[in-house]
């Protein structure tokens, strides 16, 4: 039976061409768990590595007129370690070099890159990959939006970074369409997005710093292509490979820290959890708002308002306190994945995992969702979380014991339509506010922060500033009548589609304006430059791969220690903003392996599928949220 279980083993890493590199440094091996397989021993088998130099000095000569900088000195180190110096007289300083062409990017999952800190200060390194047709572009530009990482290293420590080579869903092979359905991230390396490079064109990697008024010395080295991927179509998915999903709902064929692999596993997390709990229940500076009870005490409505305080914009909470919005969206109790047609990726067929595990964590099948949301809540706040954000589940807003705020779908088409009319359109939301969204409950309550009215929405083709103008107006007016003492966020718009027109628009009919900004900066946003109001993030999110999901999200994480660093950078640049009221991040829970019904299936919560916290992201939540108030105030 045993050596039966080791050649199963070896024939589906034989097969498949999953694998984990093998690299230096805890936590590296596991780059790839979501992909890959595991020994028996837990540790992931690295006997599939596979890698390809993408930089040889004998190849390329050293330094060349090829080689692209600004703003950046490059000297070559020791072989081929280079060290580079950015300068700051710039708002972007970067240096752009070739990649071997004899390395073929179609066989490979990402690119790699070791770099090291030679610097007493903390550092922010990106880069990203492009085609030398394309180097002209700004980092901005879509085409290359998702080819982008992100490195924050402290003095002297080194860490690898990998830009993730994402794929079409036009590109996938028939072994693919056949066997994986509704799954934007697939064992084996394909991730899928919505704008894609062309991997064969793929001959540059441009390596950046944004201006933060210091000079900054890095050491780069090992540049590599990273990962096999070797999906086509004469490979089949070998008998035993399904059921992949297992009990529990997660990847079957890998371990990584934290897996859950019985209901004590659960109950020894449960456990520890509540007594980190009572030792951190809550920043020590918050009122029951979050709201900075140490703070000025300014006019208090019995409702949450803005108000411009020492040149910064700020939500002031019901008691006259300063408020600032440290949010997760879908604050939930259920994740949903697809059943009909995939019966076969389950060991136990569930449409909700995360609901079950629930149910088993807490031994209790009628009032779980009663000792679900309480430790909810008592985890947010433990976090320094004091919002509950856009389209999480009723529970926490009817039984509300932290603010929140609701996204309210209006009725209208992604794309406002051309021949908008405002007067039937009043009509028809005034009765989705009353009807769906019950709008008299949350009208009162001041744990409700505000809402959204739709989201990302794509803008008229013609006639914008008429239209925009009306829609913005229109919903004005509803809210007006219904809900008066509520702040209205605005539409979270896309920051990558920004609209000069509707963001102006904005402004005059929205108490705050919002964006959804998947970016690694919060720095480099200046559309709304001029416009002196105040602004919210709707969403944004950084995953990774070592923790048994198949796909980052729309922005990647080297490993779990970058994705906390991540977003104590972005939210910390967020804080500093004159503008920014708030940053919400997009979701709670990890979404299913399977994914959801639009297919994403990505590594991006506080929390995974078997509700076990990701320490790594509470621990510097929970820094943010003891120390934001200061930090807005520069004290």
């Amino acid at each position: 039976m045993i050596q039966h279980r080791f050649f199963y083993r070896f024939l589906i890493l034989s097969l498949l061409h999953l694998l984990i590199c093998n690299v230096d440094g805890q936590a590296q091996e596991l780059l790839f768990s979501g992909i890959g397989i595991s020994s028996d021993k837990g540790a992931n088998d690295t006997t599939m590595s596979y890698t390809e130099p993408l930089w040889d000095i004998n190849r390329h000569g050293g330094v060349n007129d090829r080689i692209q900088s600004v703003d950046t000195k490059l000297i070559q180190w020791k072989g081929d370690t280079w060290k580079i110096v950015f300068g700051h007289e710039k708002e972007v300083s970067s240096i752009t070099f070739p990649i071997l062409k004899s390395v073929d990017l179609n066989d490979f999952i990402s690119i790699a890159l070791d770099i090291t800190n030679e610097n007493t200060h903390r550092v922010a390194i990106e880069a990203q990959c492009v085609a030398e047709k394309d180097t002209t572009l700004t980092i901005e530009d879509g085409t290359i939006f998702y080819y982008r990482s992100m490195l924050i290293l402290e003095p002297g420590e080194t860490d690898t970074m990998l830009i993730y080579l994402s794929r079409s869903i036009d590109t996938r092979p028939q072994v693919l369409k056949d066997n994986f359905s509704g799954m934007y991230g697939i064992p084996g390396g394909f991730l899928r997005r919505s704008w894609n490079l062309n991997l064969s064109d793929i001959d540059h990697i441009r390596i950046f710093k944004q201006n933060d008024s210091k000079d900054a010395s890095v050491k780069v080295s090992n540049i590599r292509a990273l990962g096999r991927y070797k999906w086509n179509d004469a490979q089949q998915v070998p008998t035993g490979f399904f059921p992949f999903i297992d009990t529990f709902g997660q990847y079957k064929h890998s371990n990584w820290p934290g897996k859950t692999h019985s209901v004590e596993d659960m109950d020894k997390q449960r456990e520890a959890e509540e007594h980190e709990i009572v030792t951190y229940s809550s920043p020590t500076e918050w009122n029951k708002y979050g709201g900075w009870s140490k703070g000025p005490t300014l006019d208090a409505t019995g409702h949450f308002r803005v108000e411009k305080y020492h040149g910064k914009w700020w939500l002031v909470d019901p008691e006259g306190k300063l408020f600032w919005s440290q949010g997760l969206n879908i604050v939930t109790i259920s994740q949903h994945t697809r059943i009909e047609g995939r019966e076969n990726y389950f060991s136990r067929i569930s449409d909700n995992y995360y609901r079950d595990n629930l149910k088993l964590k807490y031994r209790q099948e009628k009032d779980f969702v009663e000792k679900a949301t309480n430790q909810t809540y008592c985890r947010l706040r433990s976090w320094g979380i004091n919002t509950v954000a856009a389209n999480s589940d009723w529970y926490f807003y009817e039984k509300a014991r932290a603010p929140y705020t609701i996204e309210i779908r209006s009725g209208l088409p992604n794309r406002l339509p051309d021949d908008f009319d405002a007067k039937t359109f009043k009509v028809s939301f005034r009765k989705i506010l009353i009807d769906k969204y019950r709008i008299a409950q949350s009208a009162n309550d001041p744990w409700c922060i505000g809402y959204f009215v739709d989201n990302e929405y794509a803008w008229p083709k013609t006639n914008q500033q008429g239209v925009i103008h009306a829609y913005f107006r229109a919903v004005r007016e509803v809210l007006d009548e219904l809900a008066p003492k509520k702040l209205y966020l605005g539409c979270r718009s896309n920051s990558v589609n920004f609209n000069r027109i509707a963001f102006e628009a904005a402004t005059k009919y929205c108490d705050v304006i919002s964006i959804n900004h998947y970016d690694y900066n919060v720095s480099t946003f200046k559309e709304t430059a001029g416009l002196d109001c105040p602004l919210i993030i709707g969403e944004f999110h950084f995953g990774a791969l070592d923790r048994g999901l198949p796909h980052t999200g729309l922005r990647v994480a080297s490993n779990q220690k970058q994705r906390a660093r991540l977003f104590t950078h972005f939210v910390t640049q967020a804080l500093e903003s004159d503008n920014v009221v708030g940053a919400h991040w997009f979701q709670y829970v990890d979404q299913c392996y399977t994914a959801r019904s639009d297919g994403e299936n990505y590594q991006i919560g506080f929390v995974d599928i078997c509700d076990r916290p990701y320490p790594e992201m509470i621990n510097v939540a929970r820094t943010v949220g003891e120390n934001m108030y200061s930090i807005r105030l520069k004290k």
